[in-house]
């Protein structure tokens, strides 16, 4: 049983809740629910609510005798035993969306990062039966940690450190210039479950994440400076950036494409310009979930996009090109939405050696305008 200052505990649980409201509040304010990794990291804010406040709880029941005592403790020790792990798995999505941008892929990640979550599910439900494997409630309602309890930490520690993996990786990997600085949420984070996990009765974990969590928001609006508000897609800013650095010490080999919507002055006319707003949204679900691991994709200007990625030859970027005109095909027939979304696409590799970054540009934009004359061409003949 804890026999320390209850009142301390929902201080500082507390503080936890007022700061996960008032981010909150100031996400909605500024209007920021558009993406995936948006709602993923809504998703941790009402959790980091849940944690404090079922932690606080939890330290109040302890030890007292009520009609449905221990039921009200072990439900409250399971969410926060659960959460944490949950927590984890939500930030290594949330991490893996922001570099990556690419949600088909971290789609195909979730499954295998939910692997560590799903254990300690199993370990949470068990022990609902009473048999103390990862804390126990006694008769006079008082808590005691079982011996498998450190497993929610180590699961916690593993999503950690797989998030720092990925965020090495994308620097190697050449085409993200840099991520938020991931340690504003690792090190806080890890030195509170350090603490939690050694010294019962300090309540820092849930709490340390709130604060992590307006760390990481404050650092991701400078992050959006180089991201298009109404594609999900890295912006031209952020194109020229990685140009130039390839540009400066080339690593790999680089190959692009630059993707025109077809009659997209059309759509606006046709439709209204709310339309088109939901183009350009579509065009960033589509570019998102065509392209491979090692691609990224920006919108250009306009009606305008590009894509580039790091391959040796021709076959990835033809590929990627095929993916994207299947998706919007895919897009299209489940959508309700009345206009056709079509592309010119047309492609270069960029040999920093022998050209400067116009002519890659001018390159792809030539071969783009070559696939859209075509296009004209076939619609004409309809006519």
């Amino acid at each position: 049983m804890y026999t320390g200052n209850t009142a301390e505990v929902l201080i500082v649980n507390g503080i936890g809740i007022f700061l996960m409201f008032f981010l909150y509040r100031t996400i909605i304010e500024n209007n920021e629910k558009h993406f995936a990794s948006d709602r993923i990291f809504d998703a941790m804010i009402w959790l980091t609510i849940g944690g404090c406040l079922a932690e606080a709880l939890s330290f109040v029941v302890d030890g007292r005798l009520f009609t449905g005592d221990r039921l009200c403790s072990y439900l409250l020790n399971s969410f926060c035993f659960v959460g944490t792990c949950i927590l984890g798995f939500l930030w290594c999505l949330y991490v893996d969306l922001r570099i990556y941008n690419n949600l088909a892929r971290t789609r195909k990640k979730a499954g295998v990062l939910a692997i560590p979550l799903m254990i300690n599910l199993a370990l949470d439900i068990v022990n609902l039966g009473g048999c103390g494997i990862v804390f126990s409630i006694s008769e006079q309602n008082v808590y005691e940690r079982g011996s498998l309890v450190w497993v929610a930490y180590v699961t916690l520690f593993l999503y950690f450190f797989y998030s720092i993996f990925l965020s090495e990786k994308s620097k190697r990997q050449g085409f993200r210039i840099r991520f938020f600085p991931i340690y504003y949420f690792m090190v806080p984070c890890i030195i509170g479950t350090i603490v939690q996990g050694l010294v019962y009765g300090v309540t820092l974990g849930w709490t340390s994440v709130a604060i992590t969590l307006v760390f990481t928001y404050i650092q991701i609006q400078a992050r959006n400076t180089f991201v298009d508000s109404l594609s999900g897609l890295y912006n031209r800013r952020y194109l020229d950036s990685i140009l130039r650095q390839h540009k400066s010490s080339p690593r790999f080999s680089v190959g692009g494409i630059m993707i025109d919507v077809n009659d997209f002055k059309r759509i606006n006319d046709k439709c209204g310009h709310s339309a088109g707003d939901q183009a350009i949204r579509d065009i960033g679900q589509i570019l998102s979930e065509s392209l491979p691991e090692n691609g990224i994709a920006f919108r250009y200007a306009g009606d305008e996009f590009i894509v580039l990625l790091r391959t040796e030859g021709e076959k990835e970027i033809k590929e990627t090109m095929e993916r994207i005109r299947y998706n919007t095909r895919k897009v299209k027939a489940a959508s309700d939405v009345d206009y056709d979304l079509s592309f010119a696409m047309g492609y270069s590799k960029f040999d920093p050696a022998k050209e400067d970054i116009e002519i890659f540009l001018t390159n792809m934009d030539a071969s783009m305008y070559a696939d859209k004359k075509r296009h004209y061409e076939q619609y004409a003949a309809t006519k």
